[in-house]
């Protein structure tokens, strides 16, 4: 199989690994030349044939089409619209419907989709400048509000604020500025607060039909300026009485935004109302580890993708399933949260996280001897730690010692 990968970064650079070891022929497009440093972490030249920087389309077009791809997949959430155009151009088969591409990233342009179609979501407002907002918030009448870009990820910009002045801030601090997705904010998103719990709902698809790969419990932090810091994501089992009007919700969802082939990351907020959508990838989980999904579900996002590429049928057989997974272990994935300022040292906290009994395992965004500051958002995350265990109560108690560490510097050394 021939595949061109557009931004084979995040949980992407699995994917590719997958593909390549299965003997897939890979090519890999960067969406721009000015990607942020971060998504380069980690990232493995060695998996590709070619390396294509696209400056333009047709050119980056015309050096795809000589490759003869089969398939064009987004591995980041940079890479979703550029992958839509080339999908849409050579007109390969496990592509989406392009009406819909803008909403697929546009969050604005999302949730209006999703209620014109009487699918329920959070109201909204888009400005382009501090008034407009302020009109909006007033009419409102009702705190906290949301306020992000709207287009980003991973909450970077994210804000909830619970005042006026704290929307200001939020409005001024974002607009004018380029966010980590190398898109310039000329304009907010406002939405209205959706109270209740966040679950995440993985799917991947093929020709419209949905295979649920993960259902997972969020736990967010707050920063003291409303922003959100990623806490903790608990795997949930597919008994939960949650579950299904969980996936139900996602599935018209997923239609809505004509996502037909590969895989969609859906955060919901189940609210007293019943589930409503915060925002919806057509990508990969980013915070997704292939080794771990095989311990607790058999078969994760990333291995479902590579099973509806290669071997459709089996994808097929797995659909025709009445449940779509059995968790087999309990899992959390630990985002590390970093509390204050120094240098990064790894080789310590590593030897007292393999004390843990359930630890599986670590992944660190930044190295040895590197200044690191107070975590602000996903991308300023020292890293992630992938703890499993047959007993939830273990896990508890070890995602405790692991931010006791924390609390105590045991990453840090001064300076």
């Amino acid at each position: 199989m021939r595949v061109v990968m557009v931004d084979g970064f995040s949980s992407g650079k699995f994917l590719a690994k997958r593909l390549k070891d299965e003997g897939c022929v890979l090519v890999h497009v960067a969406s721009s030349e000015t990607l942020d440093s971060y998504y380069y972490k980690g990232f493995d030249c060695a998996l590709y044939e070619q390396m294509i920087v696209n400056r333009d389309f047709a050119t980056t077009l015309a050096e795809v089409q000589r490759f003869k791809p089969q398939f064009i997949l987004a591995g980041a959430e940079t890479g979703v619209l550029l992958a839509d155009y080339l999908n849409e151009r050579l007109q390969l088969p496990y592509r989406n419907h392009f009406d819909k591409t803008n909403a697929r990233r546009n969050k604005y342009e999302m949730i209006q989709c999703i209620t014109q179609a009487q699918i329920p979501a959070a109201r909204q407002f888009m400005a382009g400048c501090w008034e407009a907002a302020q009109h909006w918030i007033d009419e409102h009448g009702r705190y906290p509000v949301v306020i992000k870009p709207l287009e980003s990820a991973g909450a970077d910009g994210v804000f909830i604020c619970e005042d006026r002045h704290a929307c200001k801030a939020a409005v001024e601090r974002l607009l004018g500025t380029t966010n980590k997705l190398d898109i310039p904010n000329t304009q907010v998103l406002i939405q209205e607060y959706l109270a209740g719990l966040e679950y995440v709902v993985n799917m991947v698809s093929l020709n419209g039909q949905q295979l649920v790969t993960e259902v997972v419990r969020y736990q967010k932090q707050r920063t003291p300026t409303g922003g959100i810091l990623y806490d903790i994501d608990e795997l949930m089992g597919a008994d939960s009485p949650i579950y299904p009007v969980l996936v139900d919700y996602t599935r018209t969802v997923v239609r809505c935004l004509g996502i037909q082939n590969g895989p969609s990351h859906a955060e919901v907020m189940f609210t007293e109302d019943g589930p409503k959508l915060v925002e919806i990838a057509a990508r990969t989980d980013g915070i997704l580890r292939p080794d771990v999904s095989r311990k607790t579900t058999g078969l994760g996002q990333i291995d479902a993708v590579v099973l509806s590429l290669l071997q459709p049928e089996v994808f097929r057989q797995r659909l025709a399933r009445k449940v779509d997974y059995r968790r087999l272990q309990h899992a959390y994935n630990v985002c590390l949260i970093n509390r204050s300022e120094g240098r990064f040292e790894k080789d310590g906290f590593l030897q007292q996280l393999l004390k843990l009994e359930s630890f599986f395992e670590a992944v660190f965004y930044v190295e040895s001897g590197q200044p690191i500051g107070v975590t602000q958002d996903v991308f300023s995350q020292p890293g992630t730690v992938y703890l499993v265990h047959t007993d939830p109560v273990v896990i508890e108690a070890d995602y405790r010692g692991i931010r006791a560490l924390e609390f105590q510097g045991a990453y840090l050394t001064a300076g």
